[in-house]
Protein backbone atom coordinates (compact mmCIF):
# COMPACT_ATOMS: atom_id res chain seq x y z
CA UNK A 1 0.00 0.00 0.00
CA UNK A 2 1.14 3.53 -0.72
CA UNK A 3 1.75 5.83 2.22
CA UNK A 4 -1.80 6.51 3.43
CA UNK A 5 -3.28 9.96 3.82
CA UNK A 6 -4.01 10.29 7.54
CA UNK A 7 -7.33 12.00 8.26
CA UNK A 8 -7.43 11.62 12.03
CA UNK A 9 -5.03 10.27 14.64
CA UNK A 10 -6.16 10.16 18.25
CA UNK A 11 -5.04 8.46 21.45
CA UNK A 12 -7.90 7.22 23.61
CA UNK A 13 -7.17 7.28 27.30
CA UNK A 14 -7.74 4.19 29.45
CA UNK A 15 -11.49 3.66 29.98
CA UNK A 16 -12.24 6.34 27.36
CA UNK A 17 -14.21 6.16 24.13
CA UNK A 18 -14.03 7.17 20.46
CA UNK A 19 -16.48 7.77 17.62
CA UNK A 20 -16.21 9.17 14.10
CA UNK A 21 -17.95 9.21 10.74
CA UNK A 22 -15.95 7.21 8.23
CA UNK A 23 -16.68 7.52 4.52
CA UNK A 24 -16.94 4.51 2.22
CA UNK A 25 -13.43 3.43 1.26
CA UNK A 26 -11.73 5.03 4.26
CA UNK A 27 -10.08 2.87 6.91
CA UNK A 28 -10.22 2.80 10.70
CA UNK A 29 -7.08 1.43 12.32
CA UNK A 30 -7.23 0.52 16.01
CA UNK A 31 -3.81 0.24 17.63
CA UNK A 32 -3.10 -1.51 20.93
CA UNK A 33 -0.46 0.90 22.19
CA UNK A 34 0.93 -1.12 25.10
CA UNK A 35 -0.62 -4.53 24.44
CA UNK A 36 -3.44 -6.58 26.01
CA UNK A 37 -6.14 -3.88 25.81
CA UNK A 38 -9.59 -4.50 24.35
CA UNK A 39 -11.76 -2.18 22.23
CA UNK A 40 -15.54 -2.78 22.03
CA UNK A 41 -16.48 -1.73 18.48
CA UNK A 42 -19.87 -0.94 16.92
CA UNK A 43 -20.80 0.34 13.46
CA UNK A 44 -23.89 2.24 12.32
CA UNK A 45 -25.03 3.37 8.88
CA UNK A 46 -24.20 7.09 8.82
CA UNK A 47 -26.96 7.81 6.28
CA UNK A 48 -29.64 5.64 7.93
CA UNK A 49 -28.78 5.27 11.64
CA UNK A 50 -31.52 2.68 12.11
CA UNK A 51 -29.25 0.20 10.30
CA UNK A 52 -26.64 -1.18 12.68
CA UNK A 53 -24.06 -3.89 13.15
CA UNK A 54 -25.52 -7.37 13.58
CA UNK A 55 -23.20 -9.85 15.24
CA UNK A 56 -25.48 -12.76 14.33
CA UNK A 57 -25.58 -11.80 10.64
CA UNK A 58 -21.83 -11.27 10.73
CA UNK A 59 -21.14 -14.74 12.14
CA UNK A 60 -23.68 -16.43 9.88
CA UNK A 61 -22.62 -14.77 6.63
CA UNK A 62 -18.90 -15.21 7.28
CA UNK A 63 -19.52 -18.78 8.51
CA UNK A 64 -16.89 -18.05 11.13
CA UNK A 65 -17.04 -17.03 14.80
CA UNK A 66 -13.52 -15.61 15.01
CA UNK A 67 -12.69 -12.50 12.93
CA UNK A 68 -9.72 -12.54 10.57
CA UNK A 69 -8.49 -10.68 7.46
CA UNK A 70 -11.30 -10.66 4.91
CA UNK A 71 -13.99 -10.90 7.60
CA UNK A 72 -16.93 -8.58 6.89
CA UNK A 73 -19.00 -6.81 9.53
CA UNK A 74 -22.63 -7.05 8.37
CA UNK A 75 -25.62 -4.96 9.35
CA UNK A 76 -29.03 -6.08 10.57
CA UNK A 77 -30.07 -5.67 6.92
CA UNK A 78 -27.30 -8.09 5.86
CA UNK A 79 -25.28 -5.37 4.12
CA UNK A 80 -21.52 -5.07 4.35
CA UNK A 81 -20.46 -2.29 6.71
CA UNK A 82 -16.70 -2.77 7.20
CA UNK A 83 -14.10 -5.34 6.14
CA UNK A 84 -10.96 -6.34 8.03
CA UNK A 85 -8.11 -5.72 5.59
CA UNK A 86 -5.10 -5.97 7.91
CA UNK A 87 -4.54 -7.57 11.30
CA UNK A 88 -1.31 -8.12 13.21
CA UNK A 89 -2.92 -9.79 16.23
CA UNK A 90 -5.34 -12.36 14.85
CA UNK A 91 -7.31 -12.96 18.06
CA UNK A 92 -10.62 -11.13 18.51
CA UNK A 93 -14.10 -11.93 19.83
CA UNK A 94 -17.68 -11.74 18.53
CA UNK A 95 -19.50 -13.37 21.46
CA UNK A 96 -18.75 -11.56 24.73
CA UNK A 97 -20.68 -8.36 24.06
CA UNK A 98 -20.07 -5.20 26.06
CA UNK A 99 -19.78 -5.09 29.82
CA UNK A 100 -22.44 -2.97 31.50
CA UNK A 101 -23.20 -1.79 35.00
CA UNK A 102 -25.86 -4.49 35.14
CA UNK A 103 -23.62 -7.37 34.11
CA UNK A 104 -20.77 -6.21 36.35
CA UNK A 105 -23.13 -6.18 39.33
CA UNK A 106 -24.56 -9.59 38.40
CA UNK A 107 -21.19 -11.25 37.80
CA UNK A 108 -18.93 -9.51 40.30
CA UNK A 109 -21.23 -7.95 42.90
CA UNK A 110 -19.97 -4.41 42.26
CA UNK A 111 -22.20 -1.42 41.54
CA UNK A 112 -21.70 1.80 39.56
CA UNK A 113 -18.69 0.55 37.63
CA UNK A 114 -17.25 2.11 34.50
CA UNK A 115 -18.33 -0.05 31.59
CA UNK A 116 -18.34 -0.35 27.80
CA UNK A 117 -22.09 -0.05 27.33
CA UNK A 118 -22.12 3.39 28.95
CA UNK A 119 -18.97 4.37 27.05
CA UNK A 120 -20.55 3.44 23.70
CA UNK A 121 -23.73 5.35 24.53
CA UNK A 122 -21.65 8.42 25.44
CA UNK A 123 -19.63 8.12 22.23
CA UNK A 124 -22.79 7.89 20.10
CA UNK A 125 -24.80 10.55 21.91
CA UNK A 126 -23.86 13.29 19.38
CA UNK A 127 -25.70 11.26 16.72
CA UNK A 128 -28.82 10.91 18.86
CA UNK A 129 -28.31 7.21 19.57
CA UNK A 130 -29.60 6.23 22.99
CA UNK A 131 -28.24 3.62 25.41
CA UNK A 132 -30.95 1.10 24.48
CA UNK A 133 -30.16 1.53 20.77
CA UNK A 134 -26.45 0.68 20.98
CA UNK A 135 -25.99 -2.56 18.98
CA UNK A 136 -24.22 -5.71 20.09
CA UNK A 137 -20.51 -5.26 19.40
CA UNK A 138 -17.29 -6.84 18.22
CA UNK A 139 -14.47 -7.07 20.78
CA UNK A 140 -11.18 -6.12 19.17
CA UNK A 141 -8.12 -7.84 20.72
CA UNK A 142 -10.31 -9.82 23.16
CA UNK A 143 -9.33 -13.46 23.70
CA UNK A 144 -12.29 -15.75 24.38
CA UNK A 145 -11.49 -19.32 23.35
CA UNK A 146 -14.17 -21.97 22.94
CA UNK A 147 -13.31 -25.48 24.14
CA UNK A 148 -14.18 -28.71 22.36
CA UNK A 149 -16.95 -29.17 24.91
CA UNK A 150 -18.42 -25.77 24.04
CA UNK A 151 -17.14 -24.08 27.19
CA UNK A 152 -16.30 -20.41 26.71
CA UNK A 153 -14.00 -18.23 28.79
CA UNK A 154 -12.37 -14.82 28.98
CA UNK A 155 -8.59 -14.98 28.85
CA UNK A 156 -5.86 -12.34 28.76
CA UNK A 157 -5.47 -10.80 25.29
CA UNK A 158 -2.72 -12.05 22.99
CA UNK A 159 -2.13 -8.61 21.47
CA UNK A 160 1.30 -7.07 21.87
CA UNK A 161 2.38 -3.45 22.01
CA UNK A 162 1.84 -1.88 18.59
CA UNK A 163 -0.52 -4.54 17.24
CA UNK A 164 -3.25 -3.12 15.01
CA UNK A 165 -6.33 -4.06 13.02
CA UNK A 166 -7.68 -2.17 9.97
CA UNK A 167 -11.36 -1.92 9.03
CA UNK A 168 -12.25 -0.57 5.56
CA UNK A 169 -15.66 1.08 5.36
CA UNK A 170 -17.98 -0.51 2.77
CA UNK A 171 -20.57 2.23 3.32
CA UNK A 172 -20.54 5.56 5.13
CA UNK A 173 -20.49 4.50 8.77
CA UNK A 174 -20.38 5.85 12.27
CA UNK A 175 -17.76 3.73 14.02
CA UNK A 176 -17.51 3.90 17.79
CA UNK A 177 -15.51 1.98 20.33
CA UNK A 178 -15.01 1.84 24.06
CA UNK A 179 -11.52 1.50 25.44
CA UNK A 180 -12.70 -1.28 27.73
CA UNK A 181 -12.61 -0.37 31.45
CA UNK A 182 -13.12 -3.94 32.68
CA UNK A 183 -10.87 -4.79 35.65
CA UNK A 184 -12.84 -7.66 37.20
CA UNK A 185 -11.78 -10.35 34.73
CA UNK A 186 -8.76 -11.07 32.50
CA UNK A 187 -10.22 -9.12 29.55
CA UNK A 188 -7.50 -6.45 29.73
CA UNK A 189 -4.99 -8.48 31.76
CA UNK A 190 -6.26 -6.58 34.84
CA UNK A 191 -4.59 -3.33 33.79
CA UNK A 192 -6.17 -0.49 31.77
CA UNK A 193 -4.11 1.02 28.97
CA UNK A 194 -4.50 3.52 26.09
CA UNK A 195 -5.58 2.74 22.56
CA UNK A 196 -5.02 4.71 19.38
CA UNK A 197 -7.43 5.34 16.53
CA UNK A 198 -6.25 6.34 13.05
CA UNK A 199 -8.53 7.06 10.10
CA UNK A 200 -6.86 7.06 6.70
CA UNK A 201 -7.64 7.01 2.99
CA UNK A 202 -7.29 3.55 1.52
CA UNK A 203 -4.71 3.38 -1.30
CA UNK A 204 -4.16 -0.26 -2.28
CA UNK A 205 -1.58 0.45 -5.01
Amino acid sequence: MKDPKILRDETIEPAGHFAAEIKKGQVLRIIDVEGQQVADLVTINAQEPGEKLSVMNTINLNKQVFPRVGYVLYSDEARAMMTIIEDTCGVHDMLAGACSGFTNEKRYGVKNTRNCRDNLAAALEPWGIAWKDVPFNMNVFMNCPIGNDGNWSIQAPRSKAGDHIDFRAEMDVIAAFSNCPQIYNACNAFHLKPLRAVIYEYRPY
